[in-house]
């Protein structure tokens, strides 16, 4: 019985150790998303760079 409740701990810890490292991957692809879209959201094409703006 003992061991029963020890290895339903492991497992829980495990599970939970493996449900961070998902979270973890979900926040660095969004975080590469992120920035994905805000270098192309922020290039501008080579004649446009350093021209005034027009107001």
């Amino acid at each position: 019985m003992i061991e029963n409740k020890n290895d339903a701990s492991r497992n829980l810890e495990k599970a939970l150790q493996a449900l961070e490292q998902a979270k973890q991957r979900v926040a660095n692809e969004k975080k590469k998303q992120n920035e994905k879209k805000r270098k192309a959201e922020g290039t501008y094409p080579p004649c446009l760079q350093g021209a005034p703006l027009p107001r």
